[in-house]
């Protein structure tokens, strides 16, 4: 686990650099308007997933915790064959529809949401045989040649037109997507045998289609505060938003190599005493990863000023990140692998209605952009209470109860100091003292797996 670990996270950190690039580039050159637009569409695509009816998951299932050479090639032949067929039957109908709504953003999403479903396909296939080189590839190709195409649009072109920025998406989609089907078939000839099969269409999609309506669920639920704002705002506030999510998706760079490498590791190793360690671990990097916010609000007070209004949509939003890490790495992990996909959708269900009513709630009684950020921190809290209720024998004892609290704490008192630089110094020490008096044990087994 410790060697998949340090693929998935050499992965990420490539992907993290240039995220920040991206992160801070368009914001930093195109109007607000056209960065509203933008993020509409990358919005959209989140969805994307939900057009293979679970096929992907199905799959991600069917292959979770084996080895790659210990698949059948004919068998994953039919079932990746099957898939891009079905993919394909399933984008060209939602074109069509795009095409008489005319909605140039839709029309998008239809062609660019089939090549996303199918880099999808290459990344779940890799987690489940635990592949993370592989996976790496996948994860990073798009991101390294979206940032030079926006580049060259950018500098070369000073373009400031939506639709170039969106068209560009689309395209390095698909160049990515004939590379890594070009790489499979070089290493598995995956293109040379099998043939579509309808029952192994029905099969997966039987078999995922519970799962995904989870995932999609969750999808909904992550970009829940950002369809209250696009509904109720305007666009200037939906992009101080989009932009304030875009730099949290930083802090989960470093918490998708957990949630990535734990299905695995719980598909082979089921013991309570291994995961709760586990869940302790990942307790102290949640709220270690989210000191990333004091290095963003320095880069927006000192380089990016016409967005300073998101600085205070970013503290709430990296905070809940630190509930999340637990969250995602273990307890929907554990659902996958137990294959318990009708409980983790109904969970996901309760947890949306839950947003629902905390949007609704703070919205009502402030009017103010941030109260969706709180809600979405109040929804992971709730998440994480009821994870423990829910759960007995996984359950955190009463110092690290103690710790959660006082983090918590010390990130909002460090992070409502002005001075950015201050505040991260003030966290870090916090966080090292109260590591060291209530969960010593833990930061001990952490550096010995790190280290030994």
């Amino acid at each position: 686990m410790k060697k998949s670990l340090l693929h998935i996270f050499a992965a990420n950190i490539i992907y993290l650099l240039i995220n920040i690039f991206n992160s801070f580039l368009l914001p930093k050159f195109l109007s607000v308007d056209t960065y509203a637009i933008i993020k509409t569409y990358t919005l959209y695509v989140g969805y994307a997933g939900f057009l293979s009816l679970g096929y992907a998951d199905g799959m991600y299932l069917k292959y979770g915790g084996k080895d790659i050479n210990e698949l059948d090639l004919v068998d994953l032949s039919t079932n990746y064959k099957s898939y891009t067929l079905f993919e394909l039957i399933v984008c060209f109908i939602c074109l069509i529809i795009a095409l008489m709504l005319n909605d140039f953003v839709l029309i998008c999403f239809s062609i660019g949401g089939f090549f996303i479903n199918i880099i999808g396909y290459y990344k779940n296939l890799y987690q489940a045989v635990g592949e993370f080189k592989l996976y790496g590839k996948s994860l990073n190709y798009q991101t390294i040649l979206l940032f030079f195409m926006s580049f060259i649009l950018i500098f070369c072109f000073q373009s400031d037109n939506p639709k170039n920025y969106i068209i560009v998406q689309v395209l390095s989609a698909l160049i990515v997507v004939i590379y890594l089907t070009l790489i499979l078939n070089k290493n598995i000839h995956i293109l040379g045998v099998g043939k579509v099969s309808l029952k192994e269409i029905v099969k997966n999609i039987s078999m995922g289609f519970t799962l995904m309506l989870g995932n999609f669920s969750s999808s909904i639920f992550t970009s829940l505060d950002r369809w209250f704002i696009k509904a109720l705002m305007t666009n200037k506030f939906f992009a101080y938003y989009s932009f304030a999510v875009s730099l949290e998706n930083i802090v989960d760079v470093f918490i998708t190599p957990i949630t990535i490498s734990l299905y695995n590791s719980f598909c082979k190793n089921y013991s309570i005493q291994h995961i709760l360690k586990i869940k302790k671990m990942t307790l102290l990097w949640g709220f270690l990863i989210i000191t990333a916010a004091f290095p963003v609000k320095f880069i927006i007070i000192n380089f990016l000023p016409q967005y300073s209004n998101a600085i205070s949509i970013i503290l709430p939003l990296f905070a809940a990140q630190a509930f999340y890490a637990v969250i995602k790495g273990v307890h929907i992990n554990l659902y996958k692998a137990e294959h318990k996909q009708k409980k983790y959708f109904k969970i996901m269900i309760f947890m949306m209605i839950v947003a629902v009513i905390l949007n609704c709630v703070l919205y009502f009684f402030s009017k103010q952009v941030e109260s969706f950020a709180y809600a979405t921190l109040i929804t992971a809290i709730v998440w994480q209470i009821y994870c423990e209720i829910e759960n007995s024998k996984l359950r955190f004892n009463n110092n690290e109860y103690v710790s959660i609290i006082l983090l918590f704490i010390s990130y909002f008192v460090a992070g409502n100091i002005t001075n950015a630089i201050m505040g991260l110094l003030l966290y870090l020490l916090s966080f090292l003292i109260i590591v060291i008096i209530f969960m010593r044990d833990t930061l001990q087994y952490c550096l010995n797996s790190i280290f030994l």
